[in-house]
């Protein structure tokens, strides 16, 4: 059984890097957008947590054990209640709430054994009336719609893909850049 959860592990691995960038990418786009009062919601804190979007997945994905699945579908839910609340603004006051209650919502819709509330509260840094009520508050945004068609799960599964891949090629620049000046200038003179 063990070497079954390898290949899950190495993919767990490069799933939840690039899902933080893409929702890094979001909350950076969306930051400086002023929320309008009428449009806060259960989701949004008071200030953003002081875990970076990255650490808190990697401690999702160490604590909760969900399937990969889990963190693809979530995305897909996080875009489902965009869609669905246009008011609704993704942004570092909210978007940790937002994963944790998605990751959580799709492990009990997916996967066959999964914690319970009160355990992905901890996990998540939430007490466990809060992550009963978030949990309520996304569904009714989402309209109960949990299913994901194959079709839609292979699309966001190849969008992170070709995001993983982008990612892979930025950090590759950034290496040959480095390595090409990683002398100091006064050393180029001389």
């Amino acid at each position: 059984m063990a070497e079954d959860m390898k290949p899950n592990e190495a993919r767990r691995k490069k799933l939840v890097p690039v899902l933080a960038r893409v929702l890094a990418e979001l909350c950076k786009r969306n930051d400086h957008i002023p929320v309008d009062p009428s449009h806060v919601t259960k989701f949004h804190a008071l200030r953003a947590p002081a875990i970076s979007i990255e650490d808190y997945l990697q401690r999702i994905s160490k604590y909760s054990g969900c399937s990969e699945e889990c963190f693809i579908l979530s995305l897909i839910y996080v875009d489902r209640l965009i869609n669905q609340n246009q008011n609704l603004i993704v942004n570092s006051l909210c978007v940790h709430r937002l994963i944790i209650t998605s990751i959580m919502l799709a492990a009990k819709f997916f996967d066959d054994q999964y914690f319970n509330n009160a355990y992905y509260g901890k996990v998540g840094g939430v007490n466990c009336k809060e992550i009963n009520s978030l949990e309520i508050e996304f569904l009714f945004m989402i309209n109960f719609n949990l299913y994901v068609s194959d079709k839609d799960y292979e699309m966001y599964n190849r969008k992170l893909e070709e995001h993983a891949v982008s990612m892979q090629l930025d950090q590759s620049a950034a290496k040959r850049i480095k390595q090409t000046h990683s002398k100091p200038i006064s050393a180029h003179h001389g």
